[in-house]
């Protein structure tokens, strides 16, 4: 280890006399520097566990099977194969053949290992093999390996159940090769990058009735790899995503008008190396009344044929809820004959202590009758309303009781509900913390809300204080 470098020197330090310390100080000090940068790489290559066992010993930095990626971006991609020099003797000059298996080699190994690599053909790579020297100063070598991604591509789509490898090996030094590090088996894997929205799902903004007569929204698009590239992304209005979402999750969000925005560039998006790479789109009140818009957006394809569209992450939601000014809304007095909840019985607290003002106090869900989330708070309203908010203090003590995922739906009987907006990361996850919702608008008149929380740590949830405002 490299401890025992450094037992070493500390030992030799504490032979010298004080005298002679203080009048060799700057040279110490130099040695000392010198050493530590050494034993700094040396570590990195676990050189110094072969310190005391070898004068010399070589091997591959990265030995065993090693998996390449190889993007289609690119023509060649080149991997950095290293040799280490390892030993007491880190001075000493030595030799060393790298070279390449041949069939009959590869084949003893698949069978003695029990692998089924296969020779990756001479026409889909280059390296340099043979002699390697390392003279006194050098502790490592690094040899280029150059894969052709258009031959290798073509290979795999033709056999794909073969593994590919270029088998590298050790031999032929003066000096001890470790036997555990003497083999390398570098697997090249074609890849190809792809494009993708940021954000998808459905992505709620809101758009308050006070400010300006539009909103400036931004979708960022990201790409699986480092950008060296200039190409255009596509993207389109598809609403028939919209349409899925509803029927899916029992919505009735509404398809933003297309008087009521502007999608810059006609939905191109222009990815450059150092550009800001998003749609950008312009939402004015334009055609707008209260209620909940969205924009669906479908990532179509690019001008770069080396690189497709994640076709996991190739659409969004844009929400944009067009709502009242908060301060237009009235309180809600909550009485306890307003409130029911699922499950149907309580272990602590009442729902009389969530409206009590009081948040040394709380309402817990049932957790002792094995009833799964969600569970949830239901509020019957005194007259109907088209928008709301609300606000919630969560218990003082016991962070695993506080809801992590919140949904809100709404119904104009108690009976049919539809679903208005999910809540997770916008939510407060410790004790004693108060979360004040946006205004949600119901997109019909309601007379019951109900919050449903869908993830806690605890798999029931518990809420101090809770209010309620309307339209």
């Amino acid at each position: 280890m490299c401890k025992k470098v450094m037992n070493r020197l500390k030992t030799s330090l504490t032979d010298w006399g004080h005298n002679d310390y203080l009048g060799m100080k700057k040279s110490i000090l130099y040695i000392a520097l010198c050493l530590f940068s050494v034993l700094q790489i040396s570590c990195e290559d676990n050189r110094e566990e072969y310190l005391d066992d070898y004068s010399t010993i070589l091997y591959f930095r990265n030995s065993g099977e090693i998996e390449h990626s190889i993007y289609k971006t690119e023509e060649e991609t080149h991997y950095a194969v290293s040799i280490v020099k390892a030993g007491s003797d880190m001075s000493a000059t030595t030799t060393v053949d790298m070279k390449v298996m041949d069939e009959s080699m590869l084949a003893e190994y698949n069978e003695n290992q029990g692998t089924r690599y296969k020779m990756l053909p001479s026409g889909c790579y280059s390296i340099k093999t043979g002699l390697l020297t390392f003279n006194a100063t050098e502790m490592y070598k690094k040899v280029d390996l150059s894969f052709y991604t258009e031959a290798i591509s073509v290979l795999q789509d033709e056999e794909q159940e073969n593994e590919y490898i270029v088998p590298l090996f050790l031999s032929n030094s003066s000096d001890s090769i470790n036997t555990e590090k003497k083999y390398m088996f570098i697997k090249p894997e074609v890849v190809t990058p792809v494009v993708s929205f940021e954000k998808t799902g459905y992505v709620m903004n809101a758009f308050p009735e006070t400010g300006g007569d539009h909103i400036d929204l931004t979708l960022p698009l990201w790409l699986s790899i480092e950008n060296k590239w200039s190409f255009d992304c596509y993207t389109e209005v598809d609403e028939s995503l919209l349409e899925a979402y509803n029927q899916e999750q029992g919505g009735n969000l509404m398809l933003l008008p297309p008087a009521s925005y502007i999608i810059n560039e006609d939905g191109i998006v222009k990815m450059t190396p150092e550009g800001e790479n998003r749609l950008s789109i312009e939402v004015s009140r334009e055609g707008l009344s209260y209620g909940n818009y969205v924009l669906p957006l479908l990532l179509a394809g690019t001008s770069f044929e080396a690189i497709d569209v994640d076709p996991t992450k190739n659409t969004c939601l844009l929400g944009v809820s067009y709502v009242p000014d908060a301060e237009s809304l009235t309180s809600i007095h909550l009485v306890e004959n307003m409130i029911s909840y699922h499950p149907n019985s309580i272990c602590e607290g009442s729902v009389a202590e969530l409206i009590d003002g009081d948040p040394g106090t709380y309402f817990h869900s049932d957790y002792s009758v094995g009833v799964a989330l969600p569970h949830w708070l239901q509020f019957a309203l005194p007259s109907e309303v088209s928008a709301f908010r609300f606000e919630y203090v969560t218990r003082n003590a016991g962070s695993h009781v506080v809801p992590h995922r919140v949904s809100l739906y709404g119904s104009t009987d108690g009976v049919e509900f539809r679903r208005i907006a999910v809540l997770s990361s916008e939510l407060p996850y410790d004790v004693g913390q108060t979360y004040t919702s946006p205004v949600f608008v119901t997109g019909e008149k309601i007379k019951h809300i109900r919050m449903t929380v869908d993830e806690s740590p605890s798999g029931s949830f518990a809420l101090a204080e809770f209010r309620l405002w309307a339209l």
